[in-house]
């Protein structure tokens, strides 16, 4: 291939090429164009290539297995605007002739094992739109003086690094800047408060960080970023930032798709006007201090996809305007102090496939309309709240779901045989309630268990043997009921199952000696007196 030395453009890119790069590509003295990404190369990167292909405008090899370090002869490509060299396992330091390519646009050495700081030289690429550095072991501290050098920067990805020291107030001088992630890092103190210079900004990520804010200082850039009118993500989760939420928050750009707070120690209320943010797709103010009820007017965020309410301090009724949210697919808000009724019309939410509301103080009937959701799929989730009255008929409407989780409330009466259609289940948790009566006959039918729990209720009757048929079962428990006759030995023939406790019940006769029964990892049967024989 060396022998084209006409050759402007060499495009093999998404291919399954191996091997190494053969060094003698330097011949292709008129490559304007070289395309080796997402392949299978490996070996190092030839200092050959940076001696004679002095016309090269791109050079990309990302997605390859290329290892050794990046080679200083690059810098000889003084006609380079585009370097890609990504999701490699390069090592070393980036040379710091790369800072001598003036025309440089693209800089991309992400997702490899650099080290070391990046060379003081790159900052002075005055033309460069993009440094992307993410997914290194690159340290140090950005410039304070970068706001004066970076004139047409668009791109500054320093994820996942080692970066420490503050994020430099001259940031803000960079007008043309659209995308800063300074993601997973150990970048401390403030956020300069003139961020919302940056009128152009798109997407801001500093979650991650040892950045602070409290009720005196640190949360004037909120307010600033209204000015932002292009702002579509905003990630401040995972870092210091503590002190009452500023209500300005309600007032960024309505172009704002994703809000990120959590694992924060944010405390105050949601602002009553959080409605103002229309354009939201993903809220999330997760393990946070929030205290309050969840403001009426969220119900006007109806593009919402995503909703993270949970390990918080909210408080209230759930408000019905939840089910002006049609477009929500996930819904998280336990671990709260949430109170009252399940509003019915979370029923409206006909996309949802995750509803979790577990861990709150809520009461009175499960909603027959949260029963009915057509999407429910991965799980549903209303434990260990005071939800009471008998578990709704209803609930064999949720064929697709595959956890149902209703532990730990005061449900009665019968378990009900419309159970029998939710053939997707392979969790069922009824535990810690008041159900009462038989096993049902209906439970045979979910083939895909994995996991029955029915502890803590008024089950009666005896164990039925068609929970041997269950042939997935893993984790079965029964204990602490009112159940009477013989351990079915057909349990024993329950090949994948590793734990079972039928503890605390009346049964009586001889315990079987297979399976479970002889090498399981946890197996109870304390609490009934009448059982005998059984493995030692």
């Amino acid at each position: 291939i060396g022998r084209l030395v006409r050759l402007r453009t060499l495009d093999l890119s998404y291919n399954t090429f191996s091997g190494m790069l053969p060094a003698n590509l330097s011949s292709c003295i008129n490559l304007l164009s070289l395309r080796l990404h997402c392949n299978r190369l490996h070996g190092r990167v030839p200092v050959e290539l940076g001696h004679k292909l002095t016309s090269l405008q791109v050079l990309s090899l990302a997605n390859n297995s290329l290892t050794g370090a990046i080679p200083g002869s690059l810098a000889n490509l003084s006609s380079l605007q585009y370097i890609d060299l990504s999701r490699n396992q390069l090592k070393g330091h980036i040379p710091p002739e790369i800072g001598n390519i003036e025309g440089l646009l693209v800089l991309a050495v992400l997702a490899n094992n650099l080290s070391g700081v990046i060379p003081h030289s790159v900052y002075n690429l005055s033309l460069l739109k993009e440094l992307r550095v993410a997914g290194n072991m690159l340290s140090g501290t950005i410039p304070s003086d970068i706001g004066d050098r970076f004139s047409s920067i668009e791109f500054l990805g320093f994820t996942d690094n080692r970066f420490s020291g503050v994020i430099p107030s001259s940031l803000s001088n960079l007008s043309t800047l659209k995308y800063l992630d300074l993601t997973d890092n150990n970048f401390t103190g403030y956020v300069p408060p003139a961020l919302g210079r940056l009128q152009g900004l798109i997407q801001l990520y500093l979650n991650g960080n040892k950045l602070e804010a409290n009720d005196k200082e640190g949360w004037e850039f909120i307010a600033s970023l209204k000015n932002c009118s292009k702002l579509q993500h905003l990630v401040l989760s995972d870092n210091s930032f503590k002190g009452k939420l500023p209500s300005s928050i309600a007032n960024l750009s309505t172009t704002l798709q994703m809000l990120y707070l959590g694992d924060n120690r944010i405390s105050g209320v949601i602002p009553s006007n959080i409605g103002n943010l229309v354009g939201l797709k993903t809220l999330e103010m997760v393990n946070t201090s929030i205290s309050g009820m969840i403001p009426e007017s969220i119900g006007r965020l109806e593009n919402l996809v995503e909703l993270g309410l949970y390990n918080t301090s909210l408080s209230g009724l759930i408000p019905s305007s939840l089910g002006n949210l049609t477009q929500l697919t996930r819904l998280y808000a336990y671990y709260g102090n949430l109170e009252g009724p399940i509003p019915a019309s979370l029923g409206k939410l006909k996309n949802l496939f995750i509803l979790d509301l577990s861990t709150n103080r809520l009461n009175g009937s499960i909603p027959r309309e949260v029963l009915k959701l057509p999407e429910l799929s991965i799980y549903l989730d209303l434990s260990y709240n005071s939800l009471s009255g008998p578990l709704p008929s209803e609930v064999g409407s949720l064929t697709k779901v595959d956890q149902l989780i209703l532990s730990g409330n005061q449900l009665s009466g019968r378990i009900p045989d419309s159970i029998r259609n939710c053939i997707s289940l392979e969790q069922l948790l009824l535990d810690h309630n008041s159900f009462e009566g038989i096993i049902p006959q209906s439970l045979k039918n979910l083939k895909g268990l994995t996991l029955l729990n029915l502890t803590l209720n008024r089950l009666s009757g005896g164990i039925p043997d068609f929970l041997g048929s269950i042939g997935g079962l893993q984790q079965l428990y029964l204990a602490h009921n009112n159940l009477s006759g013989l351990i079915p030995t057909v349990l024993q023939n329950l090949t994948s199952l590793s734990k079972l406790d039928l503890s605390f019940n009346n049964l009586q006769g001889e315990v079987p000696k297979g399976g479970v029964f002889s090498n399981g990892t946890y197996l109870s049967i304390d609490g009934n007196g009448e059982l005998c024989g059984g493995t030692p």
